[in-house]
């Protein structure tokens, strides 16, 4: 927001899926290059596979933990979700209009090439190597603030922070206190690749993109050709 940067993680899905690991690992890449404050604020919306997840949770903490920083994640009020992200999206879908794109990395490159000022946006075109798998950390065992019946849900939760201590707090409003979270004293903090290989592609969709390489130049075949199914 001060800076106005701005950094796109791109894959296609022979390389990565849309899981909670996939989105922790873009987030945790994008905390470690940028660790000079003490203090990191994440505003998010509400999507619970993205960001409101026990999954994503576990790697803030750890994050919080080894790099000795707090970070505090912020979720939008619903129908209040708009921000200056939404404005990188509007950018590039103008510059994307009209264009012949015939493979993902030339997604990538008319990316790069939508904002000249105040300067280009970072694009990190990942592969499958990139993922990390950040389901087995217990270092938080649920996001639950309450539980009896009718206590607050984790949809209810609007600001949740990560100690370098371990510890996590919450908030339900946002001008509330903060609220301890319970934590699991789990010493598992095992951190592993997420994927061995390339991902496989859906049989059909193989088929249908053989068929579309009637109408794209000869050049680009490979590409296709070498996608597993």
């Amino acid at each position: 927001m001060l800076t106005h940067s701005a950094t796109c993680y791109v894959w296609h899905e022979g390389e990565g899926s849309l899981s909670a690991s996939e989105f922790a690992s873009c987030i945790g890449d994008y905390l470690s290059a940028h660790t000079e404050p003490d203090t990191f604020i994440l505003w998010s919306d509400g999507c619970g596979y993205q960001n409101r997840n026990a999954v994503l949770s576990n790697a803030l903490l750890q994050f919080s933990m080894k790099k000795n920083k707090v970070v505090i994640q912020k979720y939008l009020e619903k129908g209040h979700t708009q921000m200056e992200c939404d404005s990188v999206h509007s950018v590039i879908e103008r510059r994307l209009r009209d264009q012949d794109v015939y493979l993902p990395a030339e997604y990538v490159n008319l990316m790069k090439k939508a904002r000249v000022k105040p300067h280009p946006y970072e694009v990190k075109y990942i592969d499958h190597t990139f993922f990390q798998d950040f389901t087995k950390l217990r270092l938080c065992k649920s996001l639950r603030p309450g539980v009896r019946p009718g206590d607050p849900t984790v949809h209810d939760i609007r600001a949740i922070r990560y100690n370098n201590n371990g510890t996590m707090d919450f908030k339900i409003n946002h001008s509330d206190d903060w609220h301890q979270l319970r934590n699991s004293n789990s010493d598992s903090h095992t951190v592993t690749p997420l994927y061995s290989d390339r991902l496989k592609i859906n049989e059909l969709k193989f088929k249908h993109l053989q068929d579309l390489k009637e109408v794209i130049p000869k050049d680009f075949h490979s590409f296709y050709n070498n996608l597993l199914h």
